[in-house]
């Protein structure tokens, strides 16, 4: 499909409103979970979205290619990388 996508304007144009759809429901997760403090207020709701989607579709596949990922090690990691600042000074 995704070969097909970038010769076929239709099919690309299908995907990308499913994609954008799917994006702004996750952003506005995000914000929820910006709302009640579990991520940083400043973060970019729509990057997070990107990402989280990334994350999901990376998951989905990663059976098919290198074998099952345990939930354990799935959390462990997540809440590691969630965990992370930035290092840059402020301002």
């Amino acid at each position: 499909m995704w070969t097909e996508i970038l010769r076929n304007a239709e099919l690309e144009a299908s995907a990308r409103a499913g994609y954008d759809s799917v994006r702004a429901a996750w952003a506005r997760v995000v914000e929820s979970y910006k709302s009640v403090g579990l991520i940083a207020p400043e973060a970019n709701a729509d990057a997070l979205a990107r990402v989280m989607i990334a994350l999901a579709q990376g998951h989905a596949a990663q059976p098919a290619v290198i074998g099952e990922l345990p939930k354990e090690t799935l959390d462990d990691g997540l809440r590691a990388l969630m965990s992370m600042r930035d290092p840059r000074p402020a301002g």
